[in-house]
């Protein structure tokens, strides 16, 4: 079978294992088998402005852009699966070539994906505003995400942001205006209608309502300097794991892992959750790491690795972005193991410490 992007002209790179797709490799990628930066005019097969949706949703604006759009490369990034799906659907029944979906988290692909001034256009509509102020560390348009679309977009690219949240709103605002490079085109920070706007499903119904929609379009007009990011693990790299020989005792592991907190610098590492297999041994770990800005959760798993070895690795889900602090709270999680069973014999690692005993 001819692999399509061959058929469409687009380079053939390595796609994800068979497992972890979700259809045609023509439309759908995962930003953790790219090349980072990655050569987007290979991908589609030709040059082209690119246009950055974050957030696609059911794809009906990304997909409303690439029509509008024709000579333009427009990719979405996307972390949920069932908006992926949805979209993937649409693409294969309208046959809209210019697009390709990222399976993803925000931040993570536009700060790995895309090259420093590369960018036409990027588009966020409808973020979750986080209501509530201690979650607010959660929204996607901080000051640090912000500096990084400021440093990805061309000089004169634009950033389209709606939201139909008030409060939010003026949260934007106020980080807008403090990021250096950017300029509203308005004389305001944001307009109440654009004319020639397509609304998504979400703003159809959020006028329907009688919401107040607010659109921010805020230009590149100056230098933009690069925002800090976590040191990142090389692609080619390995991921992070530990393998041991021995019997674990597993009950004491939970104990010693239960709650359990790190603290270096600024990076922070805390076990959010413990959960144990319907059937056959093991431990899933739910690990937060918080670098600055940069956050995520992760799974780990600990389970059997063949004949009298176990295994503690990173699980295959989620989005995963390997950055050193990944590497490091898989490091402090093998030492707690290790704590709780001091038996265990190391048989590989690359997390150092390496073979002992």
């Amino acid at each position: 079978m001819v692999d399509p992007r061959e058929a469409t002209g687009a380079l053939a790179l390595p796609a994800p294992p068979a497992r972890f797709q979700l259809g045609d490799p023509r439309w759908l990628l995962e930003w953790r088998y790219l090349p980072w930066p990655t050569d987007w005019a290979a991908y589609f097969g030709r040059s082209g402005p690119l246009h950055v949706e974050l957030g696609f949703g059911d794809g009906a604006f990304l997909i409303g852009l690439a029509r509008r759009m024709p000579e333009a490369n427009c990719v979405g990034v996307e972390r949920a699966l069932e908006p992926t799906r949805w979209t993937l659907r649409r693409l294969r029944r309208e046959g809209v070539e210019n697009v390709r979906l990222v399976l993803g988290d925000a931040f993570a692909a536009l700060a790995l994906l895309f090259p420093p001034e590369s960018i036409t256009g990027v588009y966020i509509n409808f973020p979750d505003p986080w209501p509530k102020a201690r979650h607010h560390h959660r929204r996607l348009l901080t000051p640090a995400f912000l500096q990084l679309a400021a440093h990805r977009l061309q000089p004169g690219g634009t950033l389209l942001i709606a939201t139909d949240d008030g409060d939010y709103a003026i949260w934007i605002a106020e980080a807008l205006k403090g990021t250096p490079g950017l300029e509203s085109i308005f004389e305001t920070p944001w307009v109440h209608a654009l004319p020639d706007r397509e609304p998504t499903r979400y703003e159809r119904k959020a006028l329907a309502a009688g919401r107040t929609c607010f659109y921010f379009i805020w230009r590149r007009s100056g230098p933009a300097p690069a925002p800090p990011l976590p040191r990142m693990l090389r692609p080619e790299d390995a991921m992070p794991h530990r393998i041991w020989k021995g019997t674990p005792d597993l009950s004491r592991i939970v104990e010693t892992l239960r709650g359990r907190l790190w603290r270096d610098g600024e990076t922070i590492w805390r076990v959010k959750g413990l959960y144990r297999p319907v059937e056959g041994d093991g431990l899933l770990i739910e690990l937060l790491i918080a670098e600055g800005p940069w956050v995520e959760t992760v799974a780990l798993r600990f389970q059997p690795h063949g004949s009298g070895a176990w295994i503690l690795q990173p699980a295959e889900i989620g989005g995963l972005r390997p950055t050193m602090a990944l590497k490091m709270g898989v490091q402090a999680v093998a030492r707690a193991i290790e704590e709780a069973t001091p038996g265990l014999q190391i048989l590989s690692s690359t997390i150092g410490e390496q073979s002992r005993g």
